[in-house]
């Protein structure tokens, strides 16, 4: 069940990050590491104490996390690619 809860409050940050910032590849690594922040924060909360391992965990966190914020911003992407080719281009006589 946590890492459930992990996996949908990472697409949740994902999603509003991919749709407050328009560039791709850009979206995606700060989501992924406000993904990690947001990990490492719970870990905190939770246990009390900074983990022991808390760079090795980041490091593979940020990896997971790329991951889920590339495929998030997927949707995002085609759709400002879709919007952009709809609206009508203006030419030097306009």
């Amino acid at each position: 069940m946590q890492l459930f809860l992990l996996f949908v409050a990472w697409v949740i940050i994902a999603a509003g990050v991919h749709f407050a910032v328009r560039h791709y590849f850009l979206a995606s690594f700060v989501a992924a590491c406000a993904m990690v922040l947001a990990t490492q924060f719970a870990s905190y909360l939770q246990t009390g104490g900074l983990d022991p391992f808390w760079v090795i965990s980041s490091i593979v966190g940020f990896f997971m996390a790329s991951i889920v914020a590339l495929l998030v911003g997927l949707p995002f992407r085609l759709l400002r690619q879709l919007r952009s080719k709809d609206l009508p281009e203006s030419g030097p006589g306009d």
